[in-house]
């Protein structure tokens, strides 16, 4: 049985407020849709951050409608959860549940999940970092405790059941900055954990999990952090045979994105560079994207400016930037280019603070004035006044005081690193 596994799509996102590049996605979707389709697999998993915006513009909404529907067709089931983008901090009823009620797609669910012949699928929604106590944690030691039983009985019936777990949720064994919960906090009993949030390709196995696969695909495209690039971009397609005690992957790239690159320059040939760039750009069936890193002395910007100009009919869109080999900071972006707004503000704090704990608690504190999304037992403070304000943060540090402990010191409450 072969099951497409998807994530962090972002429907309606313009990468450069571009409208070409918000058809791009829908396109390379397309592209998703359309191998699945011809991969003949069972099903589809949508592992979250379906649209960009909990409120997609039309168009975002349209080209999901036609894809479901074409699947539909086909007979092949789609499952989904949702990611932070999905849902509304207006509590609105998030609009991928109006796909659910069409009958395009099912939404899943911790306590009652999904069968397809030898598959059970069980799903939670995106939790934030200061609800993953009571909203995942305490829900995934039920779910195992449930299932030890459950799972016994059919195991015994139908010895070849597979189970699949689906979370959009960033996990600190591979990004210590962006993640939300350790492997080990995971419930055990899940051949696959389907994952979203991390849009990179990632796959590992965890002892500590019975040898489960957790598995990110990566985002289908170039997303709103990510530097201009040529990595690649995809989905996974997972094997779930009865003849094999293993899931297995393939990871499926996906040929119809527009290219990207990183070019470097020196200065001194300019001319001849830009030249070459442009004859190589005729190649790509759609016209690249370009980030430029030049270097050199003596730079005279209105001479660089009026030269770069002849980029704008060969390229869709170009960046530009000096690099001073003499000034560093130690941030991603002096050596790579990869800049990551979320990384580069935590190694801030962390320098400043010298603790990981509270480097965490700010940057929740942080997103949670910036979203004014309240934690439940801070709801009636007052955000106007100065002295409300400081009970406020320390409410919710003691609220929420275990896990910034756990995260100062991984090895507390048996939360050690996985391997």
């Amino acid at each position: 049985m072969l099951i497409s596994h998807i994530s962090d799509i972002h429907l309606g996102y313009a990468q450069f407020n571009l409208q070409e590049r918000e058809e791009d996605l829908y396109e390379v979707f397309g592209e998703v849709i359309e191998k699945s389709i011809s991969e003949h697999v069972k099903a589809i998993i949508l592992a979250g951050d379906i649209f960009h915006n909990p409120k997609p513009n039309g168009a975002a909404i349209i080209r999901l409608a036609r894809e479901l529907k074409k699947v539909k067709e086909k007979s092949i089931p789609v499952f989904f959860v949702l990611g932070e983008h999905d849902i509304s901090r207006s509590n609105d009823v998030p609009l991928p549940y109006l796909f659910h009620n069409l009958g395009l797609a099912r939404r899943l669910k911790p306590d009652s999940p999904v069968q397809i012949d030898n598959l059970l699928i069980y799903g939670f929604n995106k939790e934030r970092r200061s609800n993953v106590d009571n909203g995942l944690i305490t829900p995934f030691r039920k779910l195992e405790s449930n299932m030890k039983n459950e799972i016994q009985k059919n195991s015994t019936q139908n010895p070849s059941l597979k189970k699949i777990l689906v979370l959009h949720q960033g996990l600190y064994d591979f990004n210590k900055f962006a993640g939300e919960i350790f492997s080990n906090d995971l419930p055990v009993g899940f051949d696959y954990y389907a994952m979203g949030h991390y849009h990179d390709h990632i796959e590992k196995r965890f002892s500590t999990l019975d040898g489960g696969l957790v598995a990110y695909p990566g985002s289908i495209d170039l997303g709103q952090n990510e530097a201009i690039s040529d990595v690649e971009k995809g989905f996974l397609l997972v094997d779930l045979s009865e003849v094999s005690e293993n899931v297995n992957t393939h990871w499926i790239k996906l040929e119809k994105r527009r290219h990207q690159f990183e070019y470097p320059i020196e200065y001194s040939n300019l001319d001849d560079k830009l030249g070459n760039i442009i004859q190589e750009s005729v190649h790509y069936l759609k016209k690249p994207i370009i980030d430029l890193k030049i270097s050199g002395a003596d730079i005279d910007l209105k001479i660089l400016s009026r030269q770069l100009l002849r980029l704008e009919t060969s390229f869709l869109y170009y960046n530009w930037s000096i690099l001073d080999e003499g000034s560093t900071t130690g941030f991603s972006y002096d050596k790579s280019g990869d800049f990551d707004m979320d990384k580069e503000m935590s190694l801030l704090i962390q320098k400043t603070l010298n603790s990981e704990a509270l480097t965490h608690l700010s940057l929740d504190l942080i997103n949670m004035f910036h979203n004014q999304d309240d934690p439940p037992n801070n709801t009636n403070i007052d955000k106007s006044k100065n002295n409300q304000i400081a009970n406020y943060v320390w409410k919710f540090f003691e609220n929420n005081k275990s896990i910034y402990q756990t995260l100062n010191n991984p090895n507390l409450d048996g939360k050690g690193d996985s391997n």
